[in-house]
């Protein structure tokens, strides 16, 4: 990024010739996207239960959430599914229109490694061929061809690296907290930073990724995001997850030309007391999330909030009151332009002649039409062939406004 330093202090720099200031992208003037990722593999059938399928407690003799109206039952959505007791701000924000539950979702990778599975659903692909680079990385690369970015901070990872989703952009940038980002104002007025632009010149190998992070440095100093209160009496979890949504708050009201945050939640994968553990999981989860959904306020007209994680877990419980590595799970859709209020996708049931490979509940509605929406209808894609290459599946499921 060809920025000049000394202006992006004063709050100007340009950009190949462009010139523009860090604030000139009020939130009113775009969509963000936080694409939040369940690392782990979460389950569906505990989280979106369904209570109705008849097969379900054969299934989960002892780890079943029991049906609306009894001690710790589901949340009722539509007669057939429920949601966790402990997704209780999730099931306003359904109530209220805002929230939508994709079911039986997952990309058909046939994966049950967690690595694997998570690159292939950040790559967008159902195998291992093909491009390396990530689903929105090769949609930003795209964008940013017409509109160059005029900010490090147009794809923020609010984690210690970049995610595979945001490879093949340029120039991504990935903290693990607003607050230890940055040098000591002492070295700052040192002229230190000065120093380090002049050792990274062009022809260096490091130059692109050492003069975002520099420049970043002098964005961040300017927009100072944690000066940014939490409004509407939100409460945030003093949680991992609770800071990061807080943070994302922060970098969205901050007015910094932000276009996607990606964030991961992490210890999804529930092989043993799953009655213990998930509980915990999705209570952080549903805190942290609606907090923000709370903190933003009208601002959510301009945000939407993607989760999903990279496979499901199988419908039978094992030996160790926990579910393993499966197949179909679920995704959710929040915000103030989400067709929410509904369980979208069919239900394959979960009778044993129904069941992927005798065992799992079976993807059918694949994830990549719920990037292609998210895409289309907030992200400005036109064109979605190089972007989900090979995909031919739906491209709106009638999930967003």
């Amino acid at each position: 990024m060809g920025f000049n330093r000394r202006a992006l202090l004063t709050g100007q720099f340009s950009k190949n010739g462009i010139k523009a200031t860090i604030r000139s992208s009020a939130i009113s003037d775009r969509h963000v996207l936080v694409c939040l990722f369940q690392r782990g593999a979460a389950d569906a059938l505990n989280a979106i239960v369904p209570y109705a399928d008849s097969n379900y407690l054969s299934h989960r003799p002892t780890i079943a959430i029991p049906p609306p109206g009894e001690f710790n039952g589901a949340l009722d959505l539509d007669g057939f599914f429920g949601m966790n007791p402990n997704l209780g701000g999730f099931h306003s924000l359904y109530q209220q229109g805002h929230l939508a539950v994709v079911n039986a979702c997952g990309i058909p990778h046939g994966s049950r490694s967690h690595f694997d599975a998570q690159v292939l659903v950040e790559r967008a692909a159902s195998s291992k061929a093909g491009d390396t680079s990530g689903w929105l990385g090769r949609h930003f690369a795209m964008q940013h061809q017409i509109t160059p970015p005029n900010s490090s901070f147009h794809l923020v990872a609010l984690s210690g690296n970049v995610p595979v989703s945001l490879y093949g952009a340029e120039e991504p940038l990935a903290m693990a907290n607003i607050a230890e980002f940055g040098l000591d104002q002492g070295i700052i007025d040192s002229g230190y930073t000065d120093v380090l632009d002049k050792l990274f010149k062009p022809e260096l190998p490091l130059h692109d990724t050492a003069q975002t992070a520099l420049n970043a440095l002098d964005e961040l100093q300017i927009a100072n995001p944690s000066q940014f209160s939490i409004d509407n009496n939100a409460t945030y979890p003093n949680s991992e997850l609770g800071n990061k949504m807080r943070q994302v708050a922060q970098l969205i009201k901050s007015d910094l030309p932000v276009e996607t945050v990606c964030v991961d939640s992490e210890n999804w994968d529930h092989h043993e007391s799953i009655a213990t553990y998930l509980p915990q999981s999705l209570s952080d989860l549903d805190n942290a999330v609606s907090a923000f959904y709370q903190d933003m306020g009208s601002r959510m007209d301009q945000v939407t909030v993607l989760i999903h994680t990279e496979f499901g877990r199988r419908v039978k419980e094992n030996a160790s009151a926990g579910v393993d590595h499966g197949t179909g799970s679920v995704a959710y859709l929040l915000g103030n332009g989400i067709n929410g209020g509904q369980v979208i996708g069919a239900w394959p049931g979960l009778a044993q002649s129904n069941l992927e490979q005798g065992e799992d509940l079976a993807i059918t509605t694949d994830l990549r039409s719920v990037f292609a929406e998210v895409l289309t209808k907030r992200m400005g894609a036109t064109d979605l062939t190089e972007v989900l290459p090979g995909f031919e599946g739906s491209l709106d499921l009638g999930a967003l406004i």
